[in-house]
């Protein structure tokens, strides 16, 4: 008969393992009222010997240590607390609060210290949808609920942490052509009319989207062609210079400006508009019917497009950056090489700039060679009149 690779364990009463060959063991056991109570212990002969020691004390009347069960804390109840906080103090409140509600339905009802850094790798995993770098805006809202909860006492560890951060790839940048937009606003114009100027100023301004659905009519001056935004990404309040596409698209805005209302973009039911979603993703499946191509094309799309149309119109890409509200100009400098025909006719100016130059040598040498061999010359003449020459072009 084969040898058992493990003993079987004789039961002892009142003593249990949860869970199966985990070497965790606890004890159960009523009080003199006929209440029952459980203690989680460790060790099989720790278990046992606490077992006695709680049966002895009943026996004899000896008040049992209260036990202090902490109540269990829920992620949801830790997300809640970081969008109470991003709803005071960040503009990226609308996407932070989008990124939780597609949290909830996965992580809302599990213990916070039950979460694993493994649990959050296979939802990400999971989501196909989403690309590399929207991956990592996920990673990161997890790691600011659980930094939050462990300043509040709430969590004591932060799986988000252990999380792989994806690689982004930043070699291209998703713009709109004029066509694609032309495209984009003739089924804007089919679904709702009324939605067109928010695109417009979408990809006129380059604004983010957090930017853009906060914005209140006391930031507009259509005068000054400009928006205030006083809390950005970034932490620091910056101006939005208007094109005249954007100013004709708050004009068309203001006129059916309802006054009980200070936000500027609102929804077909009259109520003010957090997120383009509701209607752009609409325009965007039919829009795609007719052009695939445009299948990449999200509202973040819309500040790439602004970004990019500056660069290849020849902005200086410090300009650009200030327009964009970018905080290091490194950031902007990912769009530096998007348009090849813009750089070229720069390098250009070099083939220029060399045909001057050896034209200009050229002819100095050629003056110069005219004057010093005419016999006529003394060499004061000489020079003077070479250096008139020379000046005189």
């Amino acid at each position: 008969m084969a040898k058992k690779i493990k003993e079987e364990v004789k039961k002892v009463r009142g003593v249990f393992e949860r869970p199966a060959d985990s070497n965790i063991w606890w004890i159960q056991y009523f009080d003199a009222e006929g209440k029952r109570h459980r203690e989680k212990v460790g060790r099989r002969s720790d278990a046992i010997g606490l077992y006695q020691t709680r049966k002895t004390d009943i026996r004899r009347g000896v008040k049992l240590p209260e036990r202090h069960t902490p109540k269990a804390i829920l992620f949801k109840e830790i997300a809640d607390d970081m969008l109470e906080i991003s709803e005071k103090r960040k503009a990226s409140y609308p996407a932070e609060q989008s990124t939780v509600n597609k949290l909830l339905p996965t992580f809302g009802e599990l213990r916070v210290a039950n979460i694993t850094h493994q649990m959050i790798e296979e939802y990400l995993d999971a989501r196909t949808d989403l690309k590399d770098a929207s991956k990592n805006r996920y990673r990161g809202t997890l790691s600011v609920i659980f930094n939050g909860a462990i300043k509040s006492g709430k969590a004591t560890s932060n799986p988000a942490r252990l999380v792989t951060r994806r690689a982004e790839d930043n070699s291209r940048i998703r713009y709109i052509t004029y066509p694609e937009e032309d495209l984009i606003r003739r089924e804007i114009r089919k679904q709702g009319a009324m939605y067109e100027p928010s695109f417009v100023i979408a990809i006129e301004t380059g604004m983010r989207r957090s930017e853009q659905h906060t914005l209140n009519w006391d930031q507009v001056d259509l005068d000054r062609r400009q928006l205030f935004l006083p809390k950005t990404k970034n932490g620091a309040a910056r101006a939005v210079i208007l094109t005249v596409p954007a100013l004709e698209a708050f004009q068309t805005l203001l006129a059916v400006r309802n006054p009980k209302f200070k936000r500027v973009f609102m929804s077909r039911f009259g109520e003010p508009l957090t997120s383009p979603r509701s209607w752009f993703d609409d325009v965007m499946d039919e829009a795609v019917k007719e052009d695939p191509a445009l299948s990449d094309v999200t509202w973040h799309i819309c500040r790439h497009t602004y970004i990019s149309r500056l660069v290849m119109a020849g902005v200086d890409i410090k300009t650009v950056a200030t327009l964009c509200g970018h905080k290091t100009l490194q950031m902007t400098m990912r769009y530096a090489h998007l348009s090849p025909s813009h750089l070229l006719s720069a390098v250009d100016k070099l083939e220029v700039y060399r045909a001057e130059e050896e034209a200009r040598i050229a002819k100095e040498a050629a003056l110069q060679a005219a004057y010093l061999a005419s016999p006529s010359n003394t060499p004061a003449e000489a020079d003077g009149r070479l250096e008139t020459a020379i000046a005189s072009g």
